[in-house]
């Protein structure tokens, strides 16, 4: 599909170009290579196309530890296949907590700040630790894991949520070369029995209890579960929450074994040595075990120092759950020496405002968010900038959907002007943003700014693999070429055999990384668009779109005030000779999908996109399934509705709502009520 080439309207100016560390770092590279580039696009061009002497110079002007050999001339060899996973800087050992625990040059300085959900905040500033205390801390939990037989290599689980005491561990066990792996606790059991049987941790910290919404449910009961059902047996620390009695030692007790004389070191291990485990969202089968190492530290600093701006001078605020591989983005930045706020709770409770009320409060710098909290925001009627003073904030992140160009529309009409709104796009395969910010260029409403450094991202043509990207046409979003941060394997995979599915087979003839993810490229500014995902394409008589481009109209204003959520998934049964789409709604509290709303939601898609994007029905569900990190389960609604039999996995959060959309199989027609 070729989209139309127009310049969207312009919502942001850089506020300090050509003084932020992009503009240092481009600087620096004319300097160092006798280059002449005068934006951040053509650095960015010059990146990939002088990918050795970028990853190379890149590692050092990060100063990370140790320093590069000096005959170290080469970041990867180029000659190994991309599928193949070209070891990067060979040779080269080091360790990731290493570099970023001594990353604040302050020891006295406020490194974390702890706030649960029942947390008041008009109160108590929560439990704060110094970059020294955490030190120690880990340094405690170092030790007292070595007293328990962990070794190099050996996995360590958390089933904690985001909190000061899920980042030490993390960080501890980074330390001594285990492999961490973090669960958000309320998981059900049977997401975290399949992750964990996958990965055998010696050793699982469990929350005592869950926290959402204001309600503290105790796990007693789901870990004690997990713990009978995992071989080996592993050994169980429980972490306090409130006062409830456990069968299993406390986290004080754990640290008890620790010998308190032991110094904090550091086993550095091969910069592709396994660091960390993260789950695929696994909707319709068991999740895939994602291996990530020590190595992703370049990746993770290249976004928050050169394309962020992060300083040890920022306050972070990353809404995540440790289940979403977002909680390890943030530690990223906790690793540029940052303050980093870790925020055990829900978004929404007691209201949208939360969050805002922790940027006020904290003179938060960074926020770190979703498309869909600043939608629930916009539906609360909310002016933030009314209601708060939120004149500390420089950038917005946002990840995990698209963003409209209703919603930057909005988000300029009602938070501070000058902060640089990003929607990014990268994932947990990757561990880094493919498309990143950049603070030296404008935004124009409804399209991502800039490729990532050193990433060879392309469009491609899904028959051919060839680029469609000058050309301004919708395909298959690629990398052409390897980066620090593609997985080391995944857990349990023999012979990689996932791993090449997953990345490597979407085209026969050429050996690239395939993101799975549909983008286009306005060459009218190089704005980027992204469409959703590839595999759920709607292709209703030959025209390709993205379901993106459908929730752009009906969840922006004026529809968002009666329709809360929709999923745009498109239906070919057997006997079908062409795709049909459906566009189910969820209606906010109180109302209902009549004819009339119906008909202007169909006008609406007609007119903002064409009489070819209108879907065939249109109809009101009660609910959409979403995974535990919120994002819409497309591909399993889509084959349920096509005639598969499809069982949501536990990391659907809301599976009940899958089996509901059986009923469409056979639906010829819209209803004529207002529900089924």
């Amino acid at each position: 599909m070729e989209i139309t080439h127009k310049i969207p309207p312009k919502v942001w100016t850089p506020q300090k170009a050509g003084k932020t560390p992009l503009d240092d770092y481009r600087r620096h590279i004319n300097q160092r290579f006798n280059a002449n580039l005068q934006t951040a696009k053509e650095l960015q061009k010059w990146s990939v196309q002088n990918q050795q002497d970028f990853w190379l110079d890149l590692y050092q002007w990060l100063q990370l530890k140790p320093e590069l050999p000096k005959d170290m001339t080469k970041a990867y060899d180029e000659s190994v296949p991309m599928s193949s996973n070209p070891t990067f800087f060979p040779g080269l050992k080091i360790n990731y907590a290493e570099n970023a625990l001594f990353a604040n040059p302050d020891p006295n300085a406020i490194a974390l700040v702890g706030i649960r959900e029942d947390t008041d905040l008009s109160k108590t500033d929560g439990e704060l630790l110094t970059w020294h205390e955490v030190r120690e801390k880990v340094r405690l939990t170092a030790s007292a894991l070595r007293q328990c037989g962990v070794k190099k290599g050996d996995r360590v689980a958390a089933l904690v949520a985001t909190s000061i005491w899920v980042v030490v561990i993390y960080h501890a066990v980074a330390s001594i070369g285990a492999i961490f792996t973090s669960i958000s606790p309320d998981l059900g059991l049977e997401g975290c029995v399949s992750r964990l049987q996958q990965v055998t941790p010696k050793v699982i910290f469990a929350d005592a209890d869950t926290i959402y919404k204001g309600k503290t449910v105790s796990t007693a009961s789901k870990v004690e579960q997990i713990y009978k059902r995992l071989d080996p047996r592993p050994q169980v620390y429980i972490c306090p929450i409130s006062s409830r009695d456990s069968n299993f030692p406390s986290i004080d007790e754990f640290l008890a074994k620790a010998h308190p004389k032991d110094p904090l070191t550091f086993e550095r291990v091969p910069f592709n040595y396994p660091l960390l485990i993260v789950y695929s969202s696994g909707t319709t089968g068991a999740p895939k075990c994602i291996v990530h190492h020590h190595g992703i530290m370049i990746q993770l600093k290249k976004i928050a120092v050169v394309h962020n701006s992060t300083t040890p001078k920022d306050v972070i605020l990353q809404y995540s759950s440790t289940s979403w591989v977002v909680f390890n983005v943030m530690c990223g930045y906790f690793a540029c020496g940052a303050k980093t706020i870790v925020y055990n709770g829900s978004p929404m409770y007691p209201d949208t405002k939360q969050l805002l009320r922790m940027i006020e409060k904290y003179r938060v710098t960074y926020f770190g968010s979703s498309p869909r909290y600043l939608l629930e925001v916009e539906m609360s009627k909310c002016c933030p900038k009314k209601e708060f003073d939120l004149n500390s904030l420089r950038i917005v992140y946002t990840t995990g959907a698209t963003l409209s160009a209703e919603q930057y529309k909005w988000f300029y009409n009602n938070m501070p002007t000058h902060v640089h709104l990003c929607n990014t796009a990268g994932g947990t395969d990757t561990m880094t943003s493919l498309v990143a910010a950049d603070p030296t260029s404008p935004i124009h409403a409804g399209e991502m700014q800039i490729l990532g450094l050193g990433m060879d991202v392309d469009i491609a043509d899904p028959e051919t693999g060839e680029s469609i990207m000058e050309a301004g046409q919708a395909g298959e979003m690629i990398v052409r070429k390897a980066f620090p941060s593609m997985p080391c394997f995944f857990w349990g995979d023999k012979g990689n055999k996932k791993y090449l599915e997953s990345y490597f087979e979407r085209f026969d003839k050429i050996d690239v990384w395939a993101q799975h993810d549909w983008l286009s490229r306005n060459p009218k500014t190089g704005g980027l668009i992204m469409h959703g995902r590839s595999d759920g394409v709607l292709n209703p008589s030959g025209i390709r779109f993205g379901s993106g481009e459908i929730y752009a109209i009906v969840e922006a204003s004026p529809f968002n005030s009666t329709i809360s959520n929709s999923l745009c998934v498109g239906r070919r049964r057997p006997h079908d000779s062409d795709e049909q789409v459906f566009l189910f709604l969820v209606m906010a509290a109180n109302q209902t999908l009549t004819p009339e709303l119906r008909n202007k939601v169909k006008q609406a898609i007609k007119s903002g996109l064409s009489s070819r994007h209108v879907p065939k029905f249109v109809i009101a569900v009660p609910d959409i399934p979403t995974t535990i990190n919120g994002k819409k389960v497309e591909t399993p609604v889509k084959q349920m509705i096509s005639g598969k039999d499809v069982k949501a996995s536990a990391t659907v959060q809301n599976p009940e709502a899958l089996e509901y959309f059986r009923r469409f199989r056979e639906v010829e027609s819209e209803p004529r009520e207002a529900r089924l």
